[in-house]
């Protein structure tokens, strides 16, 4: 369709495609005319969620959900950048005490979670047990926690009762420990074995979420199904895979702007400073959420006005939507609203540190990785995978993070394939028969297995890694797998090169070096790179405030990730967000995948868009 084809018509013909499939993919009906003015907010996943029990769960957007439901002792302030930690359902921020081995959390009085059958009619507050309770069940070894490594080998006597239950086939959560203690119905102190300045972060993750422990006991297993929280909405409907719906819940104390960190330099903090200044959130009523797991008819969807807003535009569109940079035509005049927001998130390709060929800390095996990371040209990938929207990373600290270090330049991670040749011949992988394909040094065949999840862009980049690889000489083998049997095999070690990507939970590069921390494998570390100079620089570094000693410490870690090579550094992807203009208070948070409750609605705007 041309530039000069109006607006309105251009609205007209995707409503038509974009209605019908959302009615077939995710059960779509107009909104009855009696509920017209409820707020009902509407927007697509990008990908599946698994459920809803905080500490069950490790993928983006069922975290997204339980950040809904529940609330952490803390927050990420929603103005603040850069980021900064205030109290959600604790009074305050607990200063370290003991030269950071000490942290008492006091809660507030009068929180209460929904109200459930598991509470027998009665209103049930929020108290210190069950904020215990629920770290206590990231290392409960039936939860099969994913994110239990937030609580591994720090508090005093955690570990020792984890064991225990290995041994017993029973969690003992009856047994005092001197790490978690609950001192009255609003006190916890937390004591670790060595000091930590970044442990609070951990507090403003769902995962750590206060759970009721009457709830978890009454759902048993289903408790994916069932959660109950004290957060501003609520589960009302879940078709897996398939729709979610939120509602507010009734029993919220609600909250309004704090904007005391807020940056007034900032336009778009301004605009949602007035939308929003002096109401009671939350503002929606309903909110309903279809995962999309396929580009086309996500993107559709928001095209047509029937989603009101669209995270993480796909790449295969931004051309469309952003060209050159600039706005479409059709969704300028339309008010739609452009952000774009480099994600804390790191894309690498990792070696399997344990393989016998691409493993090791020999020179010859430091050398085949070096080579295999200068053979893979990335610029091809950032211009035509990533389509110009991913920026080329030097180092495992994404920009935005603290530790992050702008300065920081290494030619290691270029394209540089003459480079590549001449380190695998250097130290003997070449072709010893003949054949056309290089062989390793002790004239074995050399062929590399890489891992990487069923999608059109990942198909892209196993061409790409085989054309780049056969440039020097070298045999890949590219093997699709489904992205939970891709994340099974790289704990179990079965791999020897496979694709990788974290997102940052908190804003500390710390987040991202433990990645490579020796004891964090193979849970954290499925890379599996043990190296003492490394694991002796992140200890030192937990035990140090923000500070430009523990920069440098950074710095030194991310100079062994260059020499070592256990990852073929991609990139920081840039992704795009849009919303239409009857959508009130959309800021996208970098931590956080979506804010609901700042989010509100002018529905009386969105009726007459819809109806020209």
């Amino acid at each position: 369709m041309s530039a000069s084809t109006g607006p309105g018509r251009l609205l007209q013909v995707v409503t038509r495609i974009a209605i019908l499939l959302l009615a077939c993919l995710s059960g779509f009906a107009a909104t009855p005319a009696a509920a017209a003015e409820q707020k009902v907010l509407r927007f697509a996943f990008r990908s599946v969620e698994t459920g809803f029990d905080p500490q069950r769960v490790d993928d983006v957007y069922s975290t997204a959900i339980c950040a809904e439901i529940f609330e952490p002792l803390l927050e990420f302030d929603y103005l603040a950048r850069p980021f900064r930690l205030v109290p959600l359902v604790a009074e305050s921020v607990p200063t370290a005490e003991d030269g950071g081995r000490t942290y008492t959390f006091r809660l507030k009085p009068g929180i209460y979670f929904a109200d459930d059958p598991a509470f027998g009619g009665k209103r049930r507050e929020l108290t210190a047990a069950d904020a215990a309770y629920a770290i206590k069940r990231l290392r409960d070894p039936r939860n099969r926690a994913p994110y239990s490594w937030l609580f591994q080998d720090n508090l005093l006597g955690l570990d020792e009762l984890y064991e225990d239950a290995l041994k017993t086939g029973k969690f003992d959560y009856e047994r005092p420990i001197a790490g978690i203690e609950v001192v009255d119905r609003y006190t916890l102190r937390l004591r670790l074995k060595n000091p930590d300045y970044t442990f609070l972060y951990r507090f403003a993750l769902a995962q750590t979420a206060p759970v009721a422990r009457e709830v978890i006991v009454a759902y048993g297993e289903d408790t994916m199904s069932h959660p109950v929280g004290t957060g501003a909405f609520r589960l009302a409907e879940w078709t897996r895979r398939q729709k979610i719906v939120l509602e507010k819940n009734p029993d919220y104390r609600g909250r309004v702007l704090d904007t005391t960190f807020a940056d007034l330099d900032l336009p778009e903090q301004r605009e949602v400073i007035a939308e929003l200044q002096g109401k009671t959130l939350p503002q929606l009523d309903r909110v309903e959420i279809y995962p999309m797991d396929t580009d086309q008819p996500r993107y559709l969807t928001f095209m047509s006005g029937a989603h009101d807003l669209i995270q993480e535009v796909p790449m295969s569109f931004v051309g469309q939507a952003v060209p050159a940079g600039k706005l479409a035509p059709a969704l300028a005049a339309a008010g739609v609203r452009r952000q774009h927001n480099v994600e804390p998130a790191l894309w690498y390709v990792q070696f399997n540190m344990e393989d016998p060929v691409v493993g090791g800390y020999t020179v010859e095996h430091v050398a085949l990785r070096r080579a295999i990371t200068l053979a893979f040209d990335r610029d091809q990938a950032l211009t035509v995978i990533e389509r110009g929207q991913a920026l080329p990373a030097n180092g495992p600290i994404p920009p935005g993070m603290i530790g992050y270090d702008p300065t920081f330049v290494t030619d290691q991670q270029d394209y540089d394939p003459a480079r590549a040749a001449a380190l695998l011949d250097m130290y003997g992988w070449v072709d010893a028969d003949g054949d056309g394909w290089r062989d390793q040094p002790d004239g074995a065949p050399l062929t590399i297995d890489y891992m990487y999840t069923v999608g059109a862009d990942s198909r892209q980049y196993a061409a790409l890694w085989e054309r780049s690889l056969r440039s020097v000489g070298i045999r890949l083998n590219a093997r699709a797998v489904q992205f939970s049997d891709q994340l099974r095999d790289r704990k179990a070690g079965k791999y020897m090169l496979a694709t990788g990507a974290w997102i940052a939970d908190w804003p500390d590069g710390q987040n991202f070096l433990a990645l490579l921390y020796g004891p964090n494998a193979p849970d954290v570390n499925d890379t599996r790179f043990h190296l003492p100079e490394y694991d002796r620089l992140y200890e030192q570094s937990l035990q140090l405030p923000d500070s430009p000693e523990r920069d440098r410490l950074y710095r030194e870690m991310t100079r062994l990730v260059i020499v070592y090579a256990p990852w073929r550094l991609l990139h920081y992807r840039d992704w795009t967000y849009l919303s239409y203009p009857w959508v009130l208070g959309y800021l996208k948070h970098p931590l956080y995948q979506t804010r609901l409750l700042y989010l509100d609605l002018d529905t009386a705007a969105r009726r007459r868009a819809q109806a020209d």
